[in-house]
């Protein structure tokens, strides 16, 4: 067991907010730069170091928000509220998670479902709070964080969370960097894209020992457009650990160097060296930097806008007492005094964290009474017309005794449901699993932009218990094409199409289901290289303003009711990053959107969102729904 004494617990935490702080504040001016720093002066810093605001800061004082509510037992329920209470931020990952939560899309879907923007940092920059409030127990760290980080990310969006959430626990007790580094890969699967990337550093810093050279190589190995890529940047993080061995300004001035988002990998190493030096220890010329206080940023809602590290790193530290008391039972005690010899922190087994990961994002899971559920919606929480969709429902009982299911399914109307199974026997301990399929038959069903429906399952004691299955209407597009040259007009570009008269069913044009306009609307179409066209018809219950986000690796030009809105004409990486946004006016009703795109590589890329002036996406904007066509045709 792992033995904290309360006076070293709350000296790490506040340790762990002033190097945060710190690092934010020496990161911030360096932030999106893909090239090494020059970081004059370093590992000593400037005399003062400029305030930042950090998102990943806002994310958490809604946490300990979320947390003073709920308590130690939180839910991913209880976060989604905090955020749409407390945080309006609109920028990458955060906008397309807030639109999920609108469709109720529930985590982990809502993290990994049209989210451009998946594999971000987003879940890494908000990840040490886990650590500090769960000290010395890095599974259970890692498993708040695995709440959080689902939310709005997947895939290396959640394992870099997993990782600094850990590392910044075991940080707590271990005073070995390399030791951390093993803790955090512990809670990983080893074929884990983070896992892989934090291994390969830490064997060519071993060999070479020398930031900059290990850096290199892994920008090779793990190449990616996005300065906030997770993989990268958690990679950077482990890097400036094992190069600073645990020496405060050093490590903070090599996260520094390496560049890229520098926000977050400085304040995520200043974390794990607050907390793992304490702030006593944390050298005097580094905390004078900085002012001592967080400032929350513009999109913070009904929570104090400044805040100094002392009230901040108490309020945490009882927070912290809570979680130890009630979730690290057994596994961490604090004590009035000192212990006698320091604690030594086991390496974590991490199965019960690895499971979750393996299974995939697209499975939401519940508890109902001695039940527990599970939907797994096979890739795609969506549902288009005349293509049945099938859901697998897998249900354990935790009872002690057997238990007699019924089993039905509602859904809109015109959708046609097959439950696999109405009646259902559970021994002791047992479960089974059924597929669901269900349908929308066009002649029949009218898909809207949310499609809810319940799953109904009667035990034989006479309860009578339920699970939402939502299911998003895919978006109905049309391409046309291949055509000649770019620069030329081509048949979709007559007045007839371009304004909505003549429908997009017309010849010529192939009708798309798309599942995520917003990640690439041409996933699964090939076709040769030339200009394209892909056009939607959708729905707008009132006049407006708006943003279109196109994205595209090659030209693009775009008309929305016959007006031309943009265009441009070079060749990028495909990417999220390959995107413009511009000001748009929609109309009240039916709008027809075209857009003419060059293919010159192989791989066809182009991705489409309709957001609202703050950048959060209008989710009231259906296009679901074929067009009427126009009277008398």
């Amino acid at each position: 067991m792992v033995t904290l004494s309360e006076t070293e617990y709350r000296d790490r935490v506040l340790g762990a907010w002033l190097g945060k702080l710190i690092g934010g504040a020496l990161g911030a001016p360096l932030d999106g730069r893909r090239q090494t720093q020059e970081v004059a002066g370093y590992p000593e810093p400037p005399e003062r170091l400029p305030t930042a605001t950090q998102q990943g800061t806002d994310f958490q004082l809604a946490w300990l928000r979320a947390l003073q509510m709920a308590g130690p037992h939180l839910v991913p329920d209880d976060l989604v509220m905090a955020w749409l209470k407390h945080l309006v931020h609109a920028r990458s990952e955060f906008a397309y998670a807030r639109a999920n939560f609108r469709r109720d899309v529930e985590p982990p879907v809502s993290g990994v479902f049209d989210n451009p923007f998946r594999e971000a940092l987003g879940g890494v920059a908000r990840a040490d709070l886990w650590g500090i409030i769960a000290p010395g127990d890095p599974e259970r760290a890692a498993s708040y964080a695995l709440q959080d980080a689902m939310l709005d990310h997947a895939g290396p969006g959640v394992q870099g969370a997993l990782f600094l959430a850990a590392v910044v626990s075991a940080a707590f007790v271990e005073p070995d960097v390399s030791r951390l580094v093993e803790v955090g890969l512990g809670l990983l699967p080893e074929d884990a894209r983070v896992a892989r990337a934090v291994r390969d550093v830490s064997r060519w810093h071993g060999e070479h020992a020398h930031w900059a050279r290990t850096r290199e190589m892994l920008l090779r190995a793990y190449a990616s457009e996005d300065l906030r890529d997770s993989t990268i940047c958690t990679a950077l993080i482990a890097l400036s650990l094992l190069h600073g061995k645990g020496d405060f300004g050093l490590t903070l001035a090599t996260a520094a160097r390496c560049g890229w988002s520098t926000l977050a990998t400085c304040a995520a190493a200043g974390a794990v060296l607050g907390a793992l030096l304490g702030a006593p220890e944390i050298p005097d010329n580094w905390r004078q930097a900085i002012r001592g206080e967080l400032t929350a940023g513009c999109d913070v809602v009904g929570l104090p806008r400044t805040t100094r590290a002392s009230l901040l790193a108490e309020h945490t530290a009882e927070i912290g007492r809570l979680v130890i008391r009630s979730e690290s039972v057994g596994r961490v005690h604090l004590s009035e005094e000192p212990p006698d010899e320091p604690s030594k922190l086991s390496l974590p087994e991490g199965s019960a964290l690895i499971h979750p990961l393996s299974i995939g994002p697209y499975v939401n899971s519940y508890r109902r009474g001695p039940l527990e559920i599970h939907i797994d919606y096979g890739g795609r929480p969506t549902i288009g017309y005349d293509v049945p969709r099938r859901l697998t429902v897998a249900i354990a009982n935790t009872a002690t005794r057997s238990l007699d299911l019924k089993v039905q399914m509602s859904a809109p109307s015109g959708f046609v449901v097959t439950t696999g199974s109405g009646a259902l026997t559970l021994p002791e301990d047992g479960s089974v699993s059924f597929t669901l399929t269900i349908s929308a038959p066009q002649e029949h069903a009218e898909i809207a932009a949310v499609n809810p429906c319940t799953l109904f399952l009667s035990v034989d004691d006479g309860s009578e218990l339920t699970v939402p299955i939502t299911l998003v209407g895919e978006a109905l597009w049309y391409a046309a094409g291949p055509y000649g040259d770019f620069e030329e007009a081509h048949a979709p570009e007559q007045p007839g199409i371009l304004a909505g008269d003549t429908p997009l069913s017309a010849e010529g044009w192939q009708r798309l289901s798309v599942a995520e306009p917003a990640v690439n609307l041409l996933a699964d179409l090939e076709s040769e290289r030339g200009t394209h066209y892909a056009a939607t018809d959708f729905f707008v219950p009132r006049l407006r303003q708006a943003r279109l986000r196109v994205a595209c690796n090659d030209g693009t030009k775009v008309w929305l009711n016959a007006q031309e809105v943009f265009l441009q004409h070079e060749h990028r990486p495909v990417s999220p990053l390959s995107a413009d946004e511009f000001e748009v006016a929609l109309r009240e009703g039916w709008n027809r959107l075209v857009i003419k795109m060059a293919q010159c590589s192989p791989r066809r890329f182009l991705a489409a969102a309709l957001k609202d002036l703050d950048g959060q996406l209008l989710v009231e904007a259906v296009n679901a729904l074929p067009r009427p066509r126009p009277a008398g045709t």
